[in-house]
């Protein structure tokens, strides 16, 4: 295939991509020009396969024009703020892709093509890549000027014949033109009063600028004094219009051609949200053969594995462990592993595994993925010193679900491996354990930098094996009362449904919105509200301000809150049950939340309904298992709330709970300025919802919702409030304006959160981020005191050789599997342990139940 130059505008392109996509961002970095500019470099490779490619940029305003004429581009508006650290991002991006940038002092970019174009074109086909028409004066036999027309997904091809047709002009005369017609976008002057159709008859018939003026005289009337009056601003406006194809640029065909970093573009590519890019530049013929290289190289680079010995000496050194698991969580075997230091590779088998563990134990640190699966598989861990990569990836960077591999290369800013491209296992271990070591040395002074170390290495690190326990542990169910409640259930759910087809008059889908829809709103002419393509919305929010007017309604409501739980509880979880342990063993994720709250899922067990009747029979199905003779509750009272008063310093929230007062009580006496002992429930209710919604950033909206009362009633609440706590108030603000310089949300434990939309002009986005700098230290406190409190509890369990166990942390709950014989001792312990877990400027309250299954506990 014949060799060919593609030259690329930068500057119109990158604008172009501006405008044509919605407004994208990752952490906080605007990328849709990016990913724009990116997409039309994979037009051009695809349909051109250029061997050699540059891109000019603007320098800067000041150019020889501005000097000709200082009112040149002067009416241009600033680039938006959101595009212009995108012009620095896409020239690391060519960089890393070895694409040559030019943009020389004094010139614009246009003169750069002009003059790259002129100096290759004789060697080879030259392609310019623009969305501005004044490049057409550049196209000839050999540069083909490709231009965009919509956005920048398609282009023309825009050689002499085809400017020609489409304009009735030759390259060259674009310049006449707009020396006659100005451009206001470049504040070029033009002649007055002359337009395209006028400035196009005129060329058609003199060819050029000069032509026109030898030939003034023959054109009358006002035209000629128009031309007569502006021939300087016409000269003048010819010369700006006129793209320089000398301008003194050193360049060669081989700093066209640079060598392309595909580990660091890769990287680059992810971190900026586009692994979409990774894997369609890695299907083009350049990018596919440097791919294929690397992992040759990788390749023969793996040291050949050595044989395991009890001799080896790792004292004080920094290893990574890799193991293939096999098995199904919380039940993980170990084939083999391979253990992997800076110098060498070794594979162990079961066998050796008490030979490593003893050897192991004398490393500084050793490396893992995923400690969790260390301590769910049958490897032995005692006196390793752990270094969990994901944990430590999870406190410097929360706002992610999953930390793969491919993400920690782009995190660290080191080359990505690809293990699952290996042929043996050897290899895979031996390149997953050096990379994990690279990996392990950039995060450490990133946790100090960041102040999460401590964070990491006092809670997140040592929770793991409390976790993997009580997995491991799981918890029993009473199958024989399973089958009673499911029927009892099933039975309601047939009775509601047939009394909602008998007042509805007819069968239909409850489930099916449009069905619903037709049902409320056409047949039953309740009050509709916003029509969407389905036909009038039936959102719960709907539904639930219907359900306060009409039973029917309710009812519906009832049905489907019935129906949710018969599906996803009592027909879902016997299926879960382990055969070999007749348990459920839910997962406890660590790392998916930004607040530092653990998660639960296969099956999720936090999201149990507690305060309905349904739900608590669904609770009462757990039970203590065989050997064990009741559960024990341990659970936190209002701690967010005594996490607000300890951060903010509020005296009167200080005092209420100091003094043991009912603190919702105590806030409904104040704001409303009514005697303690007159407070009504609903009185109570109400100042509970203020409690909590100021917790959440709750709005004056939010709360009239809520509480079903006026916007403004709302609004006098939150003001009484902020009155009687003005430290709260304050306390809320300095989090928001701490966030607006820091662009971060910090707990009391170093925990951080960022907020990349924080100065964002988009009010929604906006606002949200604030209501997250507010209630993102409080709600991370309070997961980071009962983190503590479980570690704490799991540690003198351990140490009192308790045959009782943790089984579950469900928010501010912890559930103990107890023996009576423990139970006393137990009780006093979790209330105890869970109090002090930290010292607040409050007391901590746990309160302490327990029942012979999951809802006496309560």
């Amino acid at each position: 295939m014949e060799n060919k130059l593609v030259i690329i505008d930068g500057s119109s392109l990158l604008y172009r991509a501006f405008y044509a996509l919605p407004p994208l961002s990752k952490n906080g970095v605007y990328t849709n020009a990016v990913f724009g500019f990116l997409r039309m470099l994979l037009s051009i490779y695809r349909t051109l396969d250029p061997e050699y490619m540059a891109v000019s940029f603007d320098k800067s305003r000041e150019t020889f024009r501005t000097k000709m004429y200082s009112e040149y581009k002067a009416t241009r508006k600033p680039a938006p703020d959101e595009l212009v650290p995108q012009f620095a991002l896409i020239k690391e991006v060519l960089r890393v892709m070895g694409v040559a940038v030019y943009e020389p002092e004094g010139y614009e970019g246009d003169d750069v093509l002009g003059t790259l174009s002129r100096r290759y074109e004789d060697s080879l086909p030259v392609y310019i890549v623009t969305g501005d028409r004044d490049a057409l004066q550049l196209s000839d036999e050999h540069v083909t000027v490709l231009l965009t027309r919509k956005g920048i997904s398609q282009m023309d091809a825009m050689t002499p014949e085809a400017v020609m047709e489409k304009y009735q002009i030759t390259p060259s005369q674009v310049i006449d033109m707009k020396a006659l017609m100005g451009d206001a976008s470049d504040n070029i002057p033009g002649v007055r009063g002359v337009g395209e159709k006028t400035a196009l008859k005129l060329i058609t018939r003199y060819k050029t600028l000069d032509g026109i003026y030898d030939h003034l005289d023959e054109i009358k009337g006002a035209l000629h004094k128009k031309l007569e009056a502006d021939k300087e601003a016409a000269y003048l406006s010819y010369d700006l219009a006129t793209i320089r194809r000398d301008i003194p640029l050193e360049s060669t065909l081989d700093e066209m051609k640079l060598p392309v970093h595909l580990d660091e573009m890769n990287a680059l590519f992810r971190r900026l949200g586009m692994d979409t890019m990774v894997s369609e530049f890695s299907r083009l013929p350049r990018f596919e053969a440097l791919a294929r290289e690397k992992k040759e190289q990788t390749a023969t680079q793996i040291k050949e594995a050595e044989p395991w010995s009890e001799d080896i000496s790792v004292e004080g050194e920094t290893l990574a462990l890799v193991i293939p698991f096999t098995g199904t969580a919380p039940f993980l075997q170990a084939p083999f592993v391979m253990i992997v230091s800076h110098d060498h590779v070794w594979r162990a088998e079961r066998e050796q595994f008490p030979q490593v563990q003893k050897v192991l134990s004398k490393a500084a640190h050793v490396v893992v993925t995923d400690s969790k699966k260390l301590w769910e598989s049958d490897f032995p861990l005692h006196g390793l010193a752990l270094e969990d990569i994901s944990l430590s990836a999870y406190v410097l960077n929360p706002g992610r679900t999953d930390y793969p591999l491919s993400y920690l290369a782009e995190f660290c800013g080191i080359d990505p491996v690809y293990p699952e491209q290996m042929e043996t296992p050897e290899e895979s271990g031996a390149v997953t354990g050096t990379f994990l070591l690279s990996v392990y040395a950039h995060l450490v002074p990133e946790m100090e930098k960041n102040g999460v170390d401590a964070l990491y290495r006092n809670i997140e690190l040592p929770l793991v094996e409390v976790l993997a326990a009580m997995e491991k542990a799981g918890i029993a169910t009473d199958q024989k009362r399973w089958k009673e409640v499911l029927e009892d259930m099933q039975q309601r759910e047939r009775h509601i449904l047939r009394e909602i087809y008998t007042e509805a008059g007819e069968s239909f889908n409850v489930n099916s919105p449009r069905q619903l829809s037709y049902i409320l709103f056409d047949k039953m002419h309740m009050p509709a509200g916003k029509k969407t393509k389905t036909g009038y919305s039936t959102a719960a929010s709907v539904l639930d301000k219907l359900a306060e007017t009409y039973p029917f309604v309710k009812k519906i409501l009832e049905y489907r809150t019935l129906s949710k739980l018969i599906s996803t509880y009592l027909l879902a979880l016997p299926e879960l049950i382990r055969p070999e342990t007749g348990r459920i063993h839910t997962s406890f994720n660590q790392t998916v939340t930004a607040t530092g709250r653990l998660s639960s899922s296969n099956p999720n067990l936090q999201n149990i309904p507690v305060r309905t009747e349904e739900g608590r029979k669904i609770r009462s199905l757990f039970v203590p298992g065989e050997g064990y003779d009741c559960f024990i509750s341990s659970d936190y009272s209002q701690v967010e709330l005594r996490v607000l008063a300890h951060m903010s310093g509020d005296p009167g929230l200080i005092a209420a709970f100091n003094n043991k007062e009912d603190i919702h009580r105590r806030t409904a006496a104040e704001i409303m300025g009514i005697p303690f002992e007159e407070v009504t429930p609903e009185q109570r209710s109400h100042a509970k919802a203020v409690n909590f919604g100021i917790i959440y950033g709750i709005s004056d909206y939010g709360l009239a919702r809520q509480l079903n009362i006026s916007r403004e009633a709302a609004a006098r609440y939150m003001k009484s409030y902020f009155e009687r706590y003005p430290h709260i108030h304050e306390y809320m603000q300095t989090m928001i304006e701490q966030a607006r310089n820091t662009g971060r949300a910090v707990t009391m434990f170093g925990r951080y959160r960022e907020l990349p939309d924080i100065h964002s002009k988009n009010f929604n986005r906006r606002s949200f981020a604030e209501r997250t700098a507010m209630n993102t230290p409080i709600q991370g406190t309070a997961a980071d005191i009962m983190k503590i409190a479980m570690r704490n509890v799991y540690k003198k369990m351990q140490a009192m050789g308790c045959r009782s166990r943790i089984l579950l942390q469900v928010h501010d709950e912890l559930i103990v599997e107890a023996v009576n014989s423990e139970k006393e001792m137990l009780e006093k312990l979790l209330k105890e342990t869970m109090e002090q877990a930290v010292k607040l400027r409050v007391p901590l309250v746990a309160d302490v139940h327990t029942g012979t299954n999951w809802a006496e506990t309560k």
